[in-house]
């Protein structure tokens, strides 16, 4: 008998601190590909660059969070049967935490033992580790590390299921995953929906994200001969699964960090695993609709395995690798959803044991073998059977609501029915409105978006075209005077790039009251026009007004760094509460400062202090606290070949390698 059940587990967790009081705005998230170069195939159908989303907002980022753990009690939903006992974190986008085999009485994910964030996300806060599903747009995605709406319902034989939904503002989608895990079954099966309810054609992304434990001798296997890979900042094509001399189907050989995107054939079967040196592992497998697949390497490097280490427990190796699965062939693109479009389809995750003499031995002996051994407990025609036969289930409402998430899916509720559209996923509860709604359903309702006192973090932005019209209205009207609607008119504006008109609502904003919010958003406008002048001057503004907000410090000694004034940067660190200046990403940007006035020792000190500097909220590719090591090298006219290694986060440190091989 299946159980379902809630329980609580106790996880050493960093703090996350609450969210910026900054707009999303000052870094993009776009990928860039194809700049000059196009090396693909013209049947290859990539929607290359199609889709892609330059900034965060509205959502908020989570970036205050620290590096300390403390034993926290987390939420978990599990379900269970005879042979695997699944285990859920709803809080942090209903991530699949754990996949354990009783039978083998093993892990076949691999799972953090901490909740340890750091920069790798839409909105910042991002932590490794069990399966993500990441919906809407290229990256981590906003819910991550935030809460979904959980429910429970039932299948027509009284399976239990678990069912996780959101509303996602950027793309105006309604996505839904209902997982179960169905008596005396081998497979974890979960039937995802994504529903465009507009009339319009919207970009769509979809990956499942699942962390693979990386041991020595593991092994990818997924029927493919070819793989979409970047190189020079542009897709290529390569063979599989020897390139430039190394078996890339081995994740642990793989030299640097680096994404592979298999080109499975039309008629493959879709499906991927790891199996390990004895032919046992994990394997991942779903209907068509789920044609991509992928693995990620961290490389085997210095700086591969320091990232590792550095998102789990101190003494933990952290050692992973991801295999993936998505709508699209690549993460290069979006596909287009059409306008009134449900996509749906089913995958299933469970054990596989292969003969290890093919699975470790020729490639083709390696594909055939895993697909076999699939086919021999799950056929592709089972799991589309199963794709239709809970069509209805997917789409009643649940029979109890667990948890409720944000308040967004009900104001687009309410905005839809204020306006006469149709609604939205009728059987879905999105719950009540909350504190952050309430500006915007006061515009929905009376034309303006009240008062808000200007020192105060602005509580909630929104982006949707339906509201960037009310807000053009309101201006008009109510909220002619109003800085707060003219800074969010001049937000919507500005993520349009149409730089001269978002500049004029700004500095009516500022003319109707003056903000930190709007000096902040003039900063980082200026800074795209690349008028550096005026991003330093509104920026030191923006930080006059509230110098004790430790998002805007931060915020602003970057700026002030980027801008090497480091003299400014150094009155404004020295200047700050001692709370402020006890942050990480804090130290590091003022050691750059006194290093610049000739305080070698100081910069040292600060950068060997308690071990080694550690900045909580690094960035994936950011390199900021090797670069104070080289700069304090230089200064001390030493070698600069040998950094330390909590300094050292480089992913491309063998890119000789990667550069050196053959394209298709």
């Amino acid at each position: 008998m299946t159980e379902f059940r809630i329980e609580n587990m106790t996880i050493p967790s960093a703090e996350f601190n609450g969210v910026s009081s900054l707009p999303s705005i000052s870094e993009e998230l776009r990928l860039s590909f194809m700049q000059d170069v196009f090396e693909l195939h013209e049947d290859d159908e990539l929607f290359v660059n199609f889709g892609m989303v330059d900034y965060g907002f509205p959502y908020k980022a989570q970036d205050n969070y620290t590096r300390e753990l403390k034993d926290k009690e987390q939420v978990t939903v599990v379900l269970e049967n005879e042979y695997l006992k699944a285990t859920f974190l709803p809080q942090f986008g209903g991530k699949l935490h754990s996949l354990f085999d009783k039978k083998e009485q093993k892990e076949l994910l691999f799972v953090n033992s901490v909740v340890r964030p750091c920069h790798l996300g839409v909105r910042n806060a991002w932590m490794s580790g069990g399966v993500e599903w990441n919906c809407g747009y290229v990256g981590h995605n906003p819910f991550t590390c935030d809460w979904l709406h959980t429910a429970k319902t039932y299948l027509d034989d009284g399976t239990p299921v678990l069912r996780f939904y959101q509303y996602e503002r950027i793309r105006g989608i309604v996505y839904q995953m209902d997982f179960f895990l169905p008596d005396e079954s081998r497979f974890l099966y979960v039937r995802t929906k994504i529903v465009n309810p507009q009339f319009k054609v919207v970009p769509m992304y979809w990956w499942s994200n699942i962390a693979a434990p990386d041991e020595p001798g593991n092994r990818v296997i997924t029927p493919v001969t070819e793989t979409f890979t970047a190189r020079d900042s542009h897709p290529v094509k390569i063979a599989v699964p020897i390139y430039n001399g190394t078996d890339i189907t081995y994740p642990l050989d793989n030299v640097i960090s680096i994404d592979y995107f298999w080109n499975i054939p039309k008629d493959e079967r879709k499906f991927i695993c790891q199996v390990d040196k004895d032919g046992y592992g994990l394997v991942q497998t779903s209907t068509r609709r789920l044609k991509g697949r992928k693995l990620f390497v961290w490389g085997n490097s210095e700086g591969g395995d320091h990232w590792k280490n550095f998102l789990t427990a101190d003494d933990e190796s952290g050692s992973y690798n991801e295999i993936q699965a998505g709508v699209a062939q690549t993460q290069y693109e979006c596909i287009p959803m059409p306008p009134k479009t449900v996509w749906e389809w089913v995958e299933a995750y469970g054990a596989i044991q292969t003969d290890v003499s093919k699975s470790h031995g020729a490639w083709e002996d390696a594909k055939a073998e895993a697909a076999s051994r699939l086919n021999e407990m799950l056929t592709e025609e089972t799991l589309e059977e199963l794709l239709q036969s809970t069509k209805a289930m997917a789409k009643s409402p649940a029979k109890e609501v667990l948890f409720q998430a944000d308040g967004w899916g009900a104001l687009e509720q309410e905005r839809r029915r204020i306006t006469g559209e149709d609604e939205m996923c009728a059987y879905l509860d999105f719950g009540p409105l909350t504190e952050e709604q309430l500006p915007w359903i006061e515009l929905l309702q009376n034309g303006t978006l009240g008062e808000h006192a200007p020192q105060n973090a602005p509580i909630s932005y929104m982006c949707q075209p339906e509201w960037t019209a009310l807000l053009k209205n309101a201006v008009k009207d109510k909220d002619e005077n109003n800085w707060f609607t003219w800074l969010q008119l001049g937000l919507n504006t500005f993520i349009t790039k149409d730089y001269e008109r978002a500049e004029l609502m700004l500095q009516e904003s500022l003319a109707s009251k003056e903000s930190p919010w709007a000096m902040y958003a003039l900063a980082i406008l200026y800074r795209d026009m690349g008028n550096h002048q005026d991003e330093v001057k509104y920026m030191l503004k923006a930080w006059d007004m509230i110098p004790y907000d430790i998002s805007l410090a931060k915020a602003t000694l970057r700026c002030l760094y980027e801008n090497k004034c480091f003299k400014e940067l150094k009155k404004v660190y020295e200047n700050m509460p001692e709370n402020l200046q006890k942050e990480p990403r804090c130290r590091v940007y003022y050691a750059f400062s006194i290093l610049d006035a000739g305080d070698i020792k100081g910069a040292e000190d600060i950068l060997y202090d308690n071990g080694g500097l550690l900045v909580p909220d690094l960035r994936e590719c950011e390199t900021i606290t090797l670069d104070l090591w080289i700069a304090i090298q230089e200064a001390k006219d030493e070698p600069t070949d040998n950094p330390p290694r909590f300094a050292d986060f480089r992913m491309f440190a063998n890119v000789e390698w990667l550069n050196g091989g053959e394209i298709l």
